[in-house]
């Protein structure tokens, strides 16, 4: 019975993701720079029921990059041939700032999209992975049924408002009145 039980017990596959890395050439110089293939840049093992990963291998940007040039950062699906992802500086990847990767997995745990975000680096190691599932939005209540009175209209009672809900706006200009009259007698 015991072996039962624990063979029913969900397994928890690790999941791998690759983020590639891709440069955008910038519209200044006087020729339009083809842009290069995405480069791996890095790779997060995953449980798709945990909120963090981990990074297996990463790769910062090889090169001389300004901080206005800016790298595509994300998932290259090369069956569709999709891009999806986000648009980041250069300058996001310098020594002085810990990375975030959110990878975005749907239900099946499958990634459908890559976040990225800096910040001052501080305690704790220099990138960081955390893994967002996908939930489900809000939904209409569709169908429910209209609760009429005995005159067939719909009972909307407001609700009894407080004395101060009724009359704050007397009271705000009796407080004007007596700041402007008090305040003429010095």
């Amino acid at each position: 019975m015991l072996l039962a039980k624990l063979l029913l017990l969900p397994v928890a596959v690790a999941s791998s993701v690759t983020i590639y890395m891709s440069s955008v050439p910038t519209t200044s110089s006087p020729q339009i720079a083809v842009i290069p293939s995405p480069i791996p840049l890095v790779q997060i093992s995953y449980d798709a029921d945990q909120t963090t990963g981990t990074v297996t291998s990463y790769t910062p940007p090889q090169g001389s990059y300004t901080s206005d040039h800016l790298l595509r950062i994300g998932l290259l699906d090369t069956k569709a041939g999709a891009w999806t992802g986000v648009l980041t500086s250069a300058a996001s990847f310098a020594e002085e700032y810990k990375k975030k990767f959110v990878v975005h997995v749907d239900e099946k745990g499958e990634p459908y999209h890559v976040g990225f975000s800096t910040s001052e680096k501080g305690a704790g190691g220099e990138l960081e992975v955390e893994i967002v599932k996908r939930e489900a939005g809000p939904r209409p209540v569709l169908n429910r049924p209209i609760v009429l009175n005995a005159e067939g209209r719909i009972d909307s009672k407001e609700p009894e408002k407080s004395f101060f809900q009724k009359y704050w706006w007397m009271i705000a200009i009796f407080l004007v009145i007596q700041f402007v009259v008090g305040g003429g007698k010095e």
